[in-house]
């Protein structure tokens, strides 16, 4: 294994339980990683404590990741380049309640998180629940009226921008479900 795991998990919910041998998902670099994580420690302080900002890629590892699954990884990202990526404007996926910050290239992060998904590590993995759109969550859990009314609100404040994607991180869970990055892929 390439980092430890938790080993006593009873107490997280049903679906955090899927979680417990981490993603693989991209976290933005700074500024956006601190104005999003502004943003989010605001209206969603909750969502905050679990994961700073980030755009997330892969289904849940199914298993823990070895040294040998790790190589498999490096391997699979030592042929993409680095890439840019758009965020913003604001956007919302109602009828499910949340405002995020909307995400581009979809078809090259598609590429990235299918390609990914490709290693061993993800051999039986679950099923995606909802089709892959790539974005920046700033607040979930929330009520569809606080969806349209933080719509408005933060419609001319969020950040928007473009940054290169140079790496995809390996987060991972401790005993209060905080995600930490334990190790980073780095793009060719």
């Amino acid at each position: 294994m390439i980092t430890r795991y938790e080993s006593v998990v009873s107490h997280w919910q049903d679906w955090q339980q899927e979680y417990r041998f981490g993603v693989l998902l991209i976290f933005p670099p700074n500024p956006v990683f601190a104005q999003v994580n502004a943003l989010r420690a605001t209206y969603d302080p909750s969502s905050q404590a679990a994961c700073d900002a980030h755009i997330s890629l892969t289904r849940p590892l199914p298993r823990p990741m070895s040294e040998a699954h790790w190589s498999e990884l490096k391997a699979i990202v030592a042929g993409i380049a680095p890439f840019p990526i758009q965020y913003g404007p604001l956007r919302h996926y109602l009828p499910y309640p949340g405002i995020c910050l909307a995400i581009e290239p979809q078809d090259a992060l598609d590429r990235l998180r299918l390609t990914l998904e490709t290693a061993t590590v993800f051999a039986d993995a679950p099923t995606r629940k909802y089709p892959f759109s790539a974005h920046m969550t700033i607040a979930e859990f929330i009520s569809v009226e606080r969806t349209l009314a933080l719509m408005a609100e933060l419609a001319d404040v969020v950040p928007s921008g473009v940054f290169v994607c140079t790496r995809v991180s390996y987060a991972v869970p401790d005993a209060r479900f905080r995600f930490t990055a334990r190790k980073h892929l780095r793009f060719a």
